[in-house]
């Protein structure tokens, strides 16, 4: 177990509230205690590990074995301890991919949380990266740059692609290093079976980063802190934060030649580090190649430091990332399935002007606003599949792509928001929309609703709705119209949605025209 006290004067425990973040990897648990420097700003006091290898257990048979629980929840019963002894009252707890992968996996997190108290939260690949991003753009200027992410774990890798500083697309890679090392086997020509085995991964890379070419490319994880350290003191790169792809080759060649005793012995590797740190490497080697990036970063950003930063900044910033982070998925959704930016957002401006104007009807917070947002810019992507049943098909491509800052049921509440904005109406009989709880239910009527009519208010694309005003009463939805022409397209089209309006709001929808001479 190791211990760091990142601060000196014990008083800065008292200089404000305490929170506290555990990270559990597949690698290792890791735990920070953090609280708020003189300028604000989030700062870690205390880094505690603990080397649990869950990793060992998930990646071979899938079952977490007796004895690996029991060194979990006595690696929580510590962190417990240190929590409880620096007074933490705000704590929260991630696992990773060999949590998501283990069969008996919540069997572990009830006995942590009977043990312990600490509820212990399974993160999808996506938030993982939206934290990992979190805390790496508050450290690198990611702005005019197009940047790779790869965040190396010991059951995944996250490759995230951002475009001035937005996330634009991320993908999880099941090629951590616990888990290579697992499947590959520790001896033998592990080069060979590594490489092999990165095949499969390779054609997803390259559709992922396609033709562009990574300003910068920056790794994060405690084996890329290592792989700079280790370079930097064995090959005297220029610092232990940047090594360039040549480097990280010679690095390669160095470790490869080295058993694992030796990198232990000639190179002061932790074991849980010597025999993991050279997959590593190829790795992250292997991406730099298909990015054609020549240097990567090293900053001092991770998963735990994520979370701290999520826990600490205001409910708005967090909810501001999130939202630009969304936004910009969409622009690269719209780019790569060829649908129209402008057509998208003159639906998206009309459906939240109603979804402001009748608040009192639906009551729905913001982050429900977010997810009409996305659905108006997004929901003719199904198009580039068939032009028959588009909706279908784009409510499909929502359900399979990485939506950062969205929990699963807000994904699956979006997907049927999309789904339902033509033809029929949501039905039990979709299984999808059935599985969906009552009030999630109703919230994608109304959503979906909200679409419709923003849809229908720029019926053929002809942008002539200017103003939209929603006049409601205890029967009526009146909807007032400023726009050029006739508008008589627009209010036909809107009044189709009627009886659809009805159902989701319980009143009856009329069309008043104020046309402009």
């Amino acid at each position: 177990m190791e211990m760091t006290k990142l601060v000196s004067d014990d008083s800065s425990f008292e200089s404000g509230a305490l929170i506290g973040a555990i990270d559990v990897g597949s690698n290792a648990m890791r735990l920070g205690i953090a609280t708020r420097d003189a300028n604000g700003m989030p700062q870690l006091i205390v880094r505690y590990r603990e080397p649990v290898r869950l990793g060992h257990d998930a990646f071979t048979t899938g079952i977490l074995s007796q004895a690996t629980m029991d060194d979990a929840v006595e690696a929580f019963q510590q962190f417990r301890r240190i929590l409880d002894q620096h007074h933490v009252g705000q704590i929260r707890a991630t696992a990773t991919s060999a949590m998501r992968d283990s069969k008996n996996g919540a069997e572990l997190r009830q006995r942590i949380l009977d043990e312990t108290g600490i509820s212990l939260e399974l993160i999808s690949g996506e938030e993982e990266a939206r934290l990992v991003h979190y805390s790496i753009s508050r450290r690198v200027d990611l702005s005019d740059q197009f940047t790779l992410l790869i965040d190396m774990g010991g059951g995944s890798v996250e490759v995230t692609l951002c475009d001035d500083g937005e996330i634009v697309s991320a993908q999880s890679f099941k090629i951590g290093t616990v888990r290579l090392l697992e499947m590959l086997g520790k001896e033998g020509d592990f080069n060979t079976l590594l490489r092999e085995y990165l095949d499969g991964t390779r054609k997803k890379l390259r559709e992922q980063l396609g033709r562009r070419k990574a300003n910068i490319c920056i790794a994060t994880g405690g084996n890329a802190s290592a792989i700079g350290e280790l370079a930097h003191r064995t090959l005297s790169t220029k610092s232990a934060d940047t090594i360039s792809r040549n480097e990280l080759k010679q690095l390669i060649k160095m470790l490869a030649k080295l058993s694992l005793e030796e990198r232990v012995r000639d190179l002061g590797l932790r074991p849980d580090r010597a025999d993991v740190i050279l997959p590593a490497a190829m790795v992250f080697h292997d991406i730099m190649e298909l990015a054609n990036a020549n240097q990567m970063l090293m900053p001092e950003a991770s998963l735990l430091d994520g979370v701290v930063l999520d826990m600490m900044d205001s409910e708005q910033r967090t909810f501001t990332s999130q939202r630009r982070n969304l936004l910009a998925w969409a622009r690269s959704l719209k780019k790569k399935y060829h649908v129209s930016h402008k057509f998208g957002k003159e639906v998206a401006r009309l459906s939240l002007e109603l979804f402001e104007q009748t608040l009192e009807l639906h009551q729905l917070p913001h982050r429900d606003r977010l997810l009409l947002e996305i659905a108006s810019l997004v929901h003719e992507i199904g198009l580039y599949v068939r032009v028959g049943g588009y909706h279908r098909h784009s409510a499909y491509l929502i359900s399979v792509s990485p939506l950062l800052g969205l929990s699963k049921n807000e994904k699956r509440v979006l997907s049927q928001v999309v789904r339902y904005q033509r033809k029929s109406e949501p039905s039990p009989d979709n299984e999808a929309f059935a599985s969906l709880s009552e009030e999630d239910q109703q919230k994608v009527w109304q959503l979906s609703a909200l679409l419709r009519l923003g849809i229908a208010l720029n019926k053929e694309r002809r942008n002539r709705v200017h103003d939209v005003d929603a006049e409601i009463d205890e029967n009526d939805i009146t909807l007032h119209l400023e726009g050029d022409g006739d508008l008589m397209l627009e209010r036909w089209a809107t009044l189709q949605t009627a009886h659809y309006i009805e159902h989701a709001f319980e009143r009856k929808l009329h069309i008043d025209l104020n046309l402009k001479s």
